[in-house]
């Protein structure tokens, strides 16, 4: 029976890792069907409360088990194999072995190895790091990487990249990126997110039912009395960077909702990151959701239909599927509409909402939003709701050939099984 390891991603809190994980997962199934899969996770212990799949076995993959476990006895098992003491490689942690195990190390991160992220080189580091010194094949999937021409990150950059087996580039800014570090390295090329690839019976975690039947029946409804339905998926992560510049994210969603309804629109609230603790931010999007829904009067609430439970990736998708178009902060919710043939407007914070968005021909839905001046975001999503239909003509012509190139990663890893 062959193993496969995966890194970077969880079932819990983000719902976009999610996706990442359930697809890569069931996709590899299709084809491999008794393999199993060594999940490491930093939320090792909710992942096992979600998902029951026999085949699926989870480890730690928080910064203190990093450093503490992972690392030092990965070193360890490798010196025992140049030694040829391999019985006593047995003596390592269960983790350690799964690691040594698999055909290879599947490292699922967002983004890694990024310019103004320095705080987060070591961990960049240390998910992929075991793997190498156990003599796994390390394949990143699609992700974004660089810039690189901060001096830390060029130089971890430059010297663990190369040791990976394959590095997949998310988009021609990624792969330009890589190119002007590594030259052409033949461990680098172009494929598509993995989540381009899920569909809901993909999914694997347990589904929280609390208030989404009615939520989803209130949206059909409005649908049906001829209502625009506009999904909102905000983000956390841009909520904190709007702080730290000294603006109010979550006041600007307000105003937007407060003008979409004004319009006549019902506005689904939903959340593409959720954690059961109440006041945790952190791949938490729960709590910035509450925020904005309390900064709107009784009235205009009567027009919101809030997703506030723990939905999963499923039923995120679900959400989408129901709307007539979404705005979004939160990458997969951008990467689940476009999936799926929903319009999509984003207000992102990264180059690689743009360098996706351009593979649809919606590159002029990246939508300006500095300070929290909401005048161009409302300005394009009245023209996404004017437009709905050849906005969903065009992205579905361009589906087939975003999802070829999506698969050409889990074809790699199918291969080394």
């Amino acid at each position: 029976m062959s193993e496969i390891s995966i890194i970077g991603a969880t079932f819990y809190g983000n719902r976009g890792a999610e996706a990442m994980l359930s697809t890569t997962i069931g996709r590899l199934r299709e084809t491999h069907p008794d393999t199993m899969f060594n999940v490491f996770s930093y939320y090792a212990q909710q992942d096992r409360q979600l998902v029951g799949d026999p085949a699926i076995r989870f480890y730690s993959s928080s910064p203190a088990y990093l450093v503490a476990v992972l690392n030092p006895f990965a070193l360890l098992y490798g010196l025992l194999g140049l030694l040829r003491l391999r019985p006593l490689q047995r003596l390592c942690p269960q983790s350690v072995q799964a690691l040594a195990r698999s055909r290879a190390l599947v490292c699922l991160a967002g983004v890694s190895f990024v310019d103004g992220r320095t705080k987060f080189l070591p961990f960049n580091i240390a998910t992929i790091l075991p793997a190498m010194l156990v003599g796994t094949p390390v394949v990143k999937f699609a992700q974004a990487l660089g810039t690189f021409t901060e001096m830390p990150n060029r130089l971890a950059a430059r010297m663990f990249l190369p040791l990976c087996r394959r590095v997949f580039a998310r988009g021609a800014g990624t792969l330009e990126n890589l190119r002007g570090l590594l030259g052409e390295a033949p461990n680098v090329e172009r494929a598509n997110d993995v989540a381009f690839l899920f569909s809901p019976d993909l999914s694997l975690s347990r589904r929280d039912e609390t208030g989404f039947a009615e939520g989803i029946a209130a949206m059909r409804a409005r649908r049906n009395d001829g209502t625009v339905v506009v999904g909102l998926c905000p983000s956390v992560v841009v909520a904190k960077k709007a702080r730290k510049a000294g603006w109010d994210y979550a006041a600007m969603l307000a105003d937007i909702v407060r003008a979409a309804t004004g319009r006549g629109w019902a506005v689904a609230l939903f959340p593409n990151a959720t954690r059961s603790e109440p006041d945790v931010e952190h791949n938490n999007d729960l709590p910035l959701l509450k925020d904005v829904l309390s900064r709107l009067s009784a009235g205009e609430r009567e027009r919101v239909i809030p997703f506030t439970g723990l939905v999963n990736a499923a039923q995120v998708h679900e959400v989408i599927a129901t709307c007539d178009v979404v705005l979004v902060s939160r990458f997969h919710a951008m990467v689940g509409a476009l999936s799926i043939g929903v319009p999509v407007a984003v207000m992102g914070w990264s180059h690689k909402y743009r360098e996706v968005m351009e593979l649809f021909g919606q590159e002029d839905m990246v939508l300006r939003y500095e300070k929290g001046e909401a005048a161009d975001v409302l300005a394009g999503l009245g023209d996404l709701v004017v437009q709905r239909e050849a906005r969903a003509a065009a992205i579905a012509a361009a589906a087939p050939a975003v999802r070829m190139l999506s698969r050409r990663q889990l074809d790699y890893v199918a291969a080394l099984l």
